[in-house]
């Protein structure tokens, strides 16, 4: 029976990978030269940040281990994940096409309140790590516990 569900980001919150997220001037993301940098080979460069280990330290039978990313995940990062030993129950990512235009913070809280409307979730404790101050403060309107990644990888790099 799931106690707890626990939510990670991936991008500066489980993983880095700044090399291929290009930012433009005024730090949206520069989309054209994402695209181009988004490789399988590119993605295995990608580096395991200190809440890496958490992700698998919590994976247990209890908790119900969920992805909430704002990217779009095909099978190369799939693979990723695989070879690190990050291994969700659920992955919830954007759908290019159909959600381009719809902010990071909205698309997780509207993914994720359709997934706790689910019997199995409800009244579930339920723990988040998200970089995103927007997310961040979107979750916790909807309830859910959320820890600033950023400031969590910082202090487990100093243990």
């Amino acid at each position: 029976m799931i106690k707890n569900i626990i939510i990670f980001d991936l991008d500066q919150t489980v993983i880095d990978s700044s090399h291929r997220n290009p930012n433009n001037s005024d730090g949206t993301l520069n989309l054209e030269r994402y695209f181009k940098l988004r490789t399988r080979n590119n993605i295995f460069k990608d580096k395991l940040l200190p809440l890496a280990e958490i992700f698998k330290q919590v994976n247990t039978d209890d908790n119900y281990i969920i992805v909430a990313t704002a990217r779009n995940i095909d099978h190369d990062d799939i693979d990723f994940l695989k070879s690190k030993g990050l291994i969700p129950n659920k992955i919830i990512s954007r759908k290019w096409i159909v959600e381009a235009g719809v902010p990071d913070a909205q698309l997780k809280a509207n993914k994720l309140k359709q997934l706790f409307n689910l019997k199995q979730f409800q009244g579930k404790q339920k723990f988040m790590f998200d970089d995103a101050a927007s997310v961040i403060t979107k979750m916790r309107e909807l309830g859910i516990v959320t820890l600033n990644a950023i400031k969590v990888n910082e202090r487990l790099s100093h243990a």
